[in-house]
C-alpha cells in the first residue's frame, strides 16, 4: 500500500488545525453580531442594544458580510483539504514500486521536509489554488464501458490508482471479471466491480447506474469507451462485373449504435442522475463554489477527420464531437462537464486487428512518434481532462498522426 511521508501528514494536520481555528473565529464573530442586535438571543443582557435608527441596514449588512465570509471559507477549507490529500497521494506514489515492496522494507521516516501550506483565504485568486492529479477523482464513483481491454482497461486502472472510491467496469467480455480482481489486488482495496452486458441495452445501462448508486453513491465520472469497427470502403466496384456495392446499411447502424448512440446515452444517464439528486436536495442552477459535480469524457478518434475505409466509424466519432459540445452547454447547469478526447492509433486489440503490414505502411510513417500510442498514455490524458476543470471541449492525443490525402 502507501508509504506516506511523515512531514506530509504533519502538514495536513497543521493545516486542518489552523483552518479550524479560523472557522471558529468567524463563527464567534457571527454570533457576536447577532447578540449585538438582540442581547437576549443568548440569554445575556449585558450588551447594550443598538439604536433603532439604521438598525435594519446595519444588521443585515453585518450578517450578510459574515455569512458570505463563512460560505467562502468553507469552500476554501474544501480546497485546502483536497490539496493536502493530493500531497498525501503524490508522496505515496512517489515511492518506486511501493505496491510490490514487502512491508518491513518500507521506510516511514525521511529527512525531507514539507512546509505546511498556507490556509487559503477569501481573497486568494482561484488561479493560485492547487489542481493536483486526483482532483475530481479522489473518492468518486466512476463507470467505464469497454473496460475489459484497450483504453477502457487502462483508464479503469488509472482511476483506481488515483484514488477513486469505486470503478464500475462494464463490458460484454468475461475478461472484465479478471480485470476487477487484478485492480483490487493491485490497489489492496475493493475498488473495482465488474458488470457484464450490452452497452446498447437501455435496461442494462439503468441497472448498472442503479447498482452503483445504491452500493457506492451517485456516479460522478463516466467514460463510455466501448467501441467496435467494421471497416470497408463506402463504395466498392467489382473488378469483374463493374458493379458497385455500398457499405451495408445494417453494419452502419450497428457501428453507430455502439460508437455513437450508446456512449451519448451513458453520459446523459449520469447527468440525469446528478440533476435528480440536486433537485431532491433543493438545489437549482449550479454555482462555482459548489465544486464540479461530475465529468463525462467521450472517446473520439482521429478518424473523425476522415479515414479511408471507415465511413461508419468516422461518422460515429465525428458525431460524438457534436454531442459533447451540446451536452456540455446543457449539463453545466447541473455542474457537469463534458469533453471528448481524440486518440490516435493506440496499441489495442482493435488497432492490432488491422494487421502489422497495414500499420507499417499506412499508419506509422505518418505518425511523428513513429509508434503506436500506449493505452496508458491515453488513460493519463483522460484523467487530465477529468482532474483539470479548466480543460474543456476537445483534446487531441494523436501522436502527431497526419495521413496523406
Amino acid at each position: 500500500m502507501f508509504a506516506p511521508k511523515k512531514p506530509v501528514i504533519d502538514s495536513m494536520l497543521q493545516t486542518a488545525s489552523d483552518m479550524t481555528r479560523e472557522n471558529l473565529r468567524l463563527q464567534q464573530e457571527l454570533m457576536a453580531t447577532w447578540t449585538r442586535f438582540w442581547p437576549g438571543f443568548t440569554g445575556r443582557g449585558d450588551n447594550p442594544p443598538v439604536a433603532a435608527e439604521g438598525l435594519s441596514t446595519q444588521f443585515f449588512d453585518g450578517i450578510n458580510r459574515l455569512t458570505e465570509m463563512q460560505r467562502e471559507f468553507v469552500g476554501k477549507q474544501f480546497d485546502a483539504a483536497s490539496t493536502a490529500f493530493d500531497e498525501f497521494v503524490n508522496s505515496a506514489l512517489a515511492t518506486p514500486d511501493i505496491a510490490e515492496t514487502p512491508a518491513p522494507e518500507i521506510k516511514m521516516n525521511t529527512t525531507a521536509t514539507t512546509p505546511p501550506p498556507e490556509p487559503t483565504t477569501a481573497t486568494q485568486p482561484e488561479a493560485e489554488m492547487s489542481i493536483g492529479p486526483v482532483k475530481n477523482i479522489l473518492n468518486k464513483v466512476a463507470i467505464v464501458t469497454g473496460a475489459a481491454s484497450g483504453i477502457g482497461e487502462a483508464v479503469s486502472k488509472e482511476l483506481a490508482k488515483r484514488g477513486a472510491k469505486a470503478v464500475i467496469l462494464v463490458d460484454r467480455s468475461e475478461a472484465v471479471n479478471d480485470l476487477a480482481k487484478e485492480i483490487n489486488d493491485k490497489t489492496g482495496r475493493t475498488v473495482a466491480e465488474a458488470m457484464m452486458g450490452d452497452t446498447t441495452d437501455e435496461a442494462f445501462r439503468k441497472r448498472v447506474f442503479n447498482a452503483a448508486s445504491e452500493k457506492y453513491g451517485i456516479v460522478t465520472i463516466c467514460v463510455p469507451a466501448a467501441g467496435i469497427t467494421r471497416d470497408s470502403l463506402a463504395v466498392k466496384v467489382d473488378k469483374e462485373t463493374g458493379k458497385a456495392s455500398l457499405y451495408p446499411l445494417e453494419t452502419f447502424r450497428q457501428v453507430t449504435e455502439v460508437n455513437l448512440l450508446a456512449p451519448i446515452y451513458w453520459g446523459m444517464e449520469m447527468v440525469a442522475r446528478i440533476a435528480e439528486d440536486r433537485k431532491q436536495r433543493g438545489l437549482k442552477r449550479w454555482e462555482p463554489e459548489e465544486m464540479i459535480q461530475g465529468v463525462v469524457v467521450f472517446l473520439g478518434s482521429v478518424s473523425s477527420q476522415g479515414n479511408k475505409g471507415q465511413i461508419s466509424y468516422a461518422v460515429a466519432k465525428a458525431g460524438l464531437e457534436g454531442a459533447a459540445a451540446t451536452l456540455t452547454k446543457e449539463a453545466i447547469f447541473h455542474g457537469v462537464r463534458c469533453g471528448i478526447i481524440h486518440p490516435g492509433f493506440t496499441d489495442t486489440p482493435m488497432a492490432r486487428s488491422l494487421g502489422e503490414e497495414f500499420l507499417n505502411k499506412y499508419v506509422l510513417p505518418y505518425t511523428q512518434l513513429r509508434r503506436l500510442i500506449k493505452p496508458e498514455e491515453i488513460a493519463d490524458a483522460i484523467c487530465f481532462m477529468i482532474s483539470n476543470s479548466a480543460v474543456s471541449g476537445e483534446l487531441w492525443a494523436d501522436a502527431g498522426w497526419h495521413p496523406p490525402a
